[in-house]
């Protein structure tokens, strides 16, 4: 075994060697200096829009990886799902055949998509973006630079069929196995792992239309960000047309696994066929040089990734009982404008959802400090329970002597509480923090009477939440849950965890009027809450309500 290891990194280490000396090569025959001249010359207003296609086509290739993931019942955050994507490219920029992409899998494993299902959804995906870039090539050769690759032409057509056909083959075989495969497989524990992910594969294949869709807009980013790449170097000679033909035609260069994600090879492909077209080698460098540092730089958004935690139920636990106990209170009274009207409107919209009964059994699930529980009237009545996992916060609650109440410390997948024997139900801001949000709705289920009621709040899946926690961690203070609102829900989603109910309504509140109340102005608030009012009954505001009757 420690010379199997010691092989690898050797190997390793000949590959990053071989890439830096063909790159050190090409530097020198086109001449250093001349290409530091030409970089000193970029102009940097085609460099921002080159940085902005690229990281366009990151985020439509994060937006199949969702939905993808969503449509096999694997829930997950848009958010998260776009690091692990950076973090995977990022890996692939310094991997032999771009491998390192796989890393995917393993990023989105830490925020519970099972590793089989990830490789499924990316390799599945990256099959198409092959496929594509290999037909996409082939038409550049045969249509549009055939007289200067001349009598070649024939010959670099034969590979892009036969290699097109090994992994059309390949690709089908672990999907389809024969009966004489699965057998032999049985025994080769390697074989065994492909034939699952080609079963998992299956399941990815009836979304082809959206995976060829982006796909195309894709190669459209990456063909502007070749172009105003090559405008930035002042390189007249390659149109809009040629940078969407020569990227997937060069790109594939980077496949090559003698090097790193192909460094060398594809910057010597770009310089001999640049030639072949008329550009000096010393703005082909350039180019090739460019290209890779703009992608590299925008990969860098993955980082973060690598350093991500794998969540688990105990360390969210853990997380939850640093906070304050009386986090929730100070919010709700906050001297802060945006925090205490967006607490004290969420908490106003519960009440009025709930028609609250003096003979009630209420629960509140998440209940904080009890701000809830004292606002909404809830301890008005027969008995109230609080729920909640930080014991911080349960202390607090207790010693404020609320009428009717009581605290304990409890799991939201776990009431305990008997069946149906609660009348009213309070859940704000609790289902997106859980790993199984449906185990705490099937309790939630059991415990309802008859004709009991809930209200939910989380945050809007179609809404720009995303864009207002970022500013909160920025600018705000209080909570920090950016890293534990582990899924979204949208309006249509929520519903149906509870169409088994006699109803179940949506509506959502706020869009700009937090942003507005940052500048800590009532009248202005005041305004903003009624231009609200026309993406609230849109259903996009931030904050989604749900409200169910058993």
């Amino acid at each position: 075994m420690p010379e199997k290891k010691g092989f690898g990194k050797a190997v390793r280490i000949s590959q990053y060697i071989l890439a830096l000396s063909i790159i050190l090569l090409i530097l020198y025959f086109s001449g250093i200096q001349n290409v530091l001249e030409i970089f000193s010359q970029i102009n940097p207003v085609f460099i921002i829009p080159a940085i902005a296609a690229y990281l366009v086509n990151n985020i439509l290739m994060s937006f199949r990886i969702k939905k993808i993931l969503t449509d096999i019942d694997k829930k997950i955050r848009l958010k998260f799902v776009f690091f692990s994507h950076m973090a995977g490219m990022l890996a692939s920029d310094f991997t032999p055949a771009r491998s390192g992409y796989l890393f995917v899998a393993y990023a989105l494993k830490k925020h519970g998509i099972s590793t089989k299902s990830g490789l499924a959804t990316i390799t599945s995906a990256y099959i198409y973006d092959l496929f594509f870039k290999i037909i996409v090539a082939s038409i550049g050769i045969v249509y549009i630079y055939s007289n200067i690759f001349d009598g070649g032409v024939f010959q670099t057509l034969l590979i892009a069929a036969a290699l097109m056909a090994g992994i059309l083959i390949l690709y089908i075989t672990i999907m389809y196995p024969s009966a004489g495969i699965i057998r032999f497989s049985k025994n080769i524990k390697i074989l065994q792992k492909l034939i699952d992910l080609g079963g998992e594969s299956k399941k990815v294949q009836k979304h082809y239309r959206y995976i060829i869709l982006i796909t195309i807009m894709g190669w459209i980013m990456k063909g502007f960000e070749w172009f105003f790449i090559a405008l930035a170097l002042n390189i007249v000679q390659i149109s809009f047309m040629d940078a969407l033909i020569l990227n997937p035609f060069l790109t594939l260069f980077s496949f090559v696994p003698l090097t790193p994600a192909g460094w060398g090879i594809q910057e010597a492909g770009i310089v001999g066929l640049f030639a072949l077209m008329g550009i000096s080698s010393v703005y082909a460098v350039s180019f090739s040089l460019m290209t890779r540092f703009v992608e590299v730089f925008v990969d860098l958004l993955g980082i973060k990734s690598f350093f991500t935690k794998d969540l688990r139920k105990e360390s969210l636990e853990e997380f939850y009982n640093t906070i304050d106990g009386d986090i929730d209170e100070k919010s709700y009274n906050s001297d802060l404008l945006v925090q205490k009207y967006w607490q004290q409107r969420k908490t106003e919209e519960i009440k009025n959802c709930l028609d609250i009964d003096k003979n009630d059994v209420i629960i509140d699930i998440g209940c904080g400090s009890g701000v809830q529980i004292r606002e909404t009237g809830a301890s008005d009545t027969k008995m109230v329970l609080g729920i909640d996992l930080n014991r911080n916060a349960l202390k607090f609650a207790r010693e404020k002597g609320i009428p009717n109440s009581d605290y304990i410390l409890a799991d939201a997948e776990h009431l305990p509480v008997k069946s149906e024997k609660v009348d009213k139900i309070i859940c704000a801001e609790i289902i997106e923090h859980l790993i199984s949000p449906d185990k705490m709705v099937s309790e939630i289920k059991r415990v309802l009477d008859k004709g009991g009621e809930i209200v939910i709040t989380t945050p809007n899946e179609f809404s720009f939440w995303g864009v207002y926690e970022m500013m909160w961690d920025l600018f705000g203070r209080g909570r920090n849950y950016g890293e534990t609102h582990l899924m979204f829900f949208s309006p249509k989603e929520l519903r149906l965890l509870f169409s088994d109910f006699s109803r179940a309504e949506t509506k959502t509140i706020f869009f700009v009027s937090p942003f507005v109340a940052l500048l800590k102005s009532e009248k202005l608030l005041d305004l903003s809450q009624r231009f609200d009012g026309l993406f609230e009954r849109a259903n996009i505001g931030l904050s989604l309500i749900l409200y169910a009757k058993k």
